[in-house]
């Protein structure tokens, strides 16, 4: 992996969003990288969403169809499950 670009959370989210310059750039990539804390950004504002039933299954082709940088999907899926219950249950406003 010398010399690619790992996406980070907005420009994924801008990506998914339909932004066309971004999917332009995105496209033209051999492969699309995300780095794991950005796959649980993607899956915990996926089901934080006010439409979590239509952006999880959407999110998580996405999420399928790129090469996620090792640190275990569990991690990842922990990270979106914590900070969800913790949104929910302390802290309404973030």
């Amino acid at each position: 992996m010398s010399g690619e670009i790992a996406l980070d959370t907005s420009v994924a989210v801008r990506f998914l969003n339909g932004d066309a310059a971004i999917a332009a750039r995105v496209l033209a990539l051999p492969e699309i990288i995300l780095p794991m804390v950005a796959v649980g950004e993607l899956l915990f504002g996926a089901e934080n969403s006010t439409r979590p039933l239509q952006n999880l299954p959407r999110y998580l082709e996405f999420v399928a169809a790129c090469v996620a940088v090792p640190l275990g999907k569990e991690t990842a899926v922990a990270y979106a499950q914590s900070r969800l219950m913790l949104k929910r249950t302390t802290h309404p406003n973030e």
